[in-house]
């Protein structure tokens, strides 16, 4: 299954259910350009999914609308384009909801009023006008510089970058796009998709290598500055904290499945019993125990083991720790060689696994369900996660920016927004 395609496809039991969500409506009211003729006259987003509002699984207009830059534009008065899918198409790409029950979450896919165009390759409905978003859903550091990422007739291609390139730039990659937009002000979060890309494949996709993270990453900055613009650019929070692989450990499903050990298929092809040093991956939690066609359970013994691609195991955890170490020490570097300010979301998100961060009343921590912050997919953040993320980039705006602003950007109350995605 392809990354940016990867859904939560299993429901939980035995969780209590605690929920506190509004929904922040579409907001049609008149821009006031308060910032617009400082360093805001002209702000693009650069990025993958984050960037793009990816949420519960799926892009939609809902998350576009509540993506971390469209709501720092909307803070600071300032015009920001975004490529929304139209009313009619306003679903996207489908997204995940939930039903409230006594006994156990139930989870649906939205199929309905859908933006895309074909599923056999998988195209969306073009966007063809102003935009100032350039968050691309699934975009790894590794594929910025590639010819014809948007071109739907190149194999491997990005849909969602296909979608906001124009007509007859096909061919253009991402960094020459974004270079193209001349901005005044920027933000940049991207890289977590090349560590996600190995993790979520159980260690069978291979993560991109230091040396071409670094070389395109200063090619996408250098794009960024040449015209001497400030801004964000944020660094990578560790995804082996992502609650799409923090959903059971092996210790809570055996106890819950009645066994003493469950074993998995390492990495180097050892077969051996998980420890509390592996991870299941969420995609696998409902192949323990079943049965195979001459009466093995799955995962209960050593002759019918999990399969590598299922689990994460202490080596290659270990390796993604090390690689993502490496790539938040690259983007630090390129950062302060560049002047642009860096946003340390790695300690946010730590914040969050830790249940020490609190705002408007909120305490905020890892689960989907009850958390408030991580969407339905168990990766990337509900509405409200992404408006606790534009409040913290525009408090480091306001402080470090405080001189080229007309006035103080002002903060959002984080309770106003949706927190999960009820049905």
């Amino acid at each position: 299954m392809k990354p940016f395609l990867r859904i939560l496809a299993v429901a939980f039991t035995g969780l209590a259910l605690i929920s506190s969500c509004e929904t922040q409506t579409e907001d049609t009211s008149p821009i006031l350009a308060s910032n617009g003729d400082a360093i805001f006259s002209k702000y693009i987003a650069v990025g993958g999914s984050l960037t793009a509002g990816y949420t519960n699984g799926g892009l939609y207009r809902e998350g576009q609308l509540t993506a971390f830059p469209n709501l720092i534009a909307q803070q600071a008065g300032v015009k920001f384009e975004q490529a929304l899918f139209p009313a009619g198409q306003e679903n996207g790409t489908g997204y995940l909801t939930t039903t409230l029950s006594n006994i156990a979450p139930v989870f649906n896919k939205v199929t309905d009023k859908l933006g895309v165009v074909s599923t056999s390759p998988f195209v969306l409905s073009k966007y063809a006008s102003i935009n100032n978003n350039y968050g691309v859903v699934g975009l790894r550091v590794a594929d910025i510089n590639k010819a014809g990422l948007g071109n739907a007739k190149t194999q491997g291609f990005n849909p969602f970058f296909e979608r906001i390139l124009p007509v007859s730039k096909e061919e253009l990659s991402y960094t020459d796009f974004v270079k193209e937009s001349s901005p005044s002000f920027f933000t940049l979060s991207l890289g977590e998709q090349d560590l996600l890309v190995y993790a979520v494949s159980g260690g069978k996709i291979a993560m991109t290598e230091t040396s071409s993270f670094a070389i395109n990453i200063q090619k996408l900055l250098d794009a960024l500055v040449v015209n001497k613009a400030p801004g964000i650019l944020t660094n990578l929070p560790n995804i082996l904290d992502l609650p799409y692989f923090n959903f059971y450990s092996f210790a809570e499903l055996s106890k819950n499945l009645g066994v003493t050990e469950i074993y998995i298929t390492a990495g180097n092809g050892v077969i051996r019993a998980a420890t509390a040093n592996d991870k299941i991956l969420i995609d696998a939690i409902p192949n323990v125990g079943k049965v195979n066609a001459v009466g093995q359970k799955k995962g209960f013994t050593a002759a019918y083991p999990l399969s590598n691609e299922e689990v994460l195991d202490k080596d290659e955890i270990n390796i993604i720790a090390a690689r993502q170490n490496d790539f938040n020490g690259i983007l630090k570097f390129e950062a302060e060689k560049r002047s642009i300010t860096l946003f340390d979301l790695n300690s946010l998100y730590t914040k969050i696994k830790n249940k020490t961060y609190t705002v408007n009343g909120l305490t905020f921590e890892s689960s989907p369900l009850t958390g408030g912050f991580f969407s339905l997919d168990g990766i990337n953040p509900t509405p409200r996660g992404s408006a606790v993320i534009a409040n913290e980039i525009i408090k480091v705006i306001n402080e470090n920016y405080k001189n080229s602003l007309k006035t103080t950007i002002p903060t959002l109350d984080v309770s106003k927004f949706e927190g999960l995605k009820i049905k």
